[in-house]
């Protein structure tokens, strides 16, 4: 009868360790589940930034190109009067004077676009590093905090493994203990 009793104490004892460092398992890695897709969460729109930046940085280039190369146009342009001055003034000696100052204010006109639009393009390219910089220290500085937030979540939860551990194998020895005590007196009990 008391071996009987102490045996289904014995018994209820391990299940209730048991059932209770399961759900504390449980509780903290749906805890830590949580925190992790935050983790994911924040991440994921991290990189929704840093591809949109990506994207204006791609439109910054675009326009970069482009006045280059309106820019060259404006070059040749330059070069093409200066070749049709220099033939009309071959050609037309008697109106020299005027061709030249025609084409001469052409090419100050297009001189002056061309300064014009080689400081845009210099302003412009000034912008688009400092954007490339930014947008590099931006995605530095938020990837290290994702970074450090999912580094701490994983120690914390490797610290409350191992005391959950610690207390199941407490809980188990304890088990074992009274099953040896419960042992012991059943003898004692068989003797007498």
């Amino acid at each position: 009868m008391v071996i009987s009793h102490l045996e289904e104490e014995t018994a209820q004892s391990k299940a209730e360790c048991e059932r209770a460092a399961e759900a504390r398992i449980k509780r903290i890695r749906e805890k830590y589940e949580a925190e992790l897709r935050e983790v994911e969460r924040s991440e994921r729109s991290t990189l929704e930034k840093f591809n949109a930046m990506k994207v204006r940085l791609t439109e910054l280039e675009g326009e970069v190109s482009r006045l280059c190369s309106l820019l060259r146009q404006r070059d040749q342009e330059v070069e093409r009067v200066g070749e049709v001055a220099a033939k009309l003034t071959r050609e037309r000696d008697n109106v020299a004077d005027i061709v030249r100052q025609e084409f001469a204010d052409r090419l100050v006109s297009t001189e002056e676009e061309n300064r014009q639009l080689k400081v845009e393009m210099s302003e412009l390219r000034a912008r688009h590093r400092v954007e490339l910089e930014r947008v590099g220290k931006t995605k530095e500085r938020e990837m290290e905090e994702v970074h450090s937030r999912v580094r701490q979540a994983l120690a914390t939860k490797e610290d409350n493994l191992r005391t959950l551990r610690s207390q199941h194998e407490a809980a188990l020895k304890r088990a074992e203990h009274l099953e040896m005590l419960l042992e012991r007196q059943r003898k004692e009990l068989l003797r007498k």
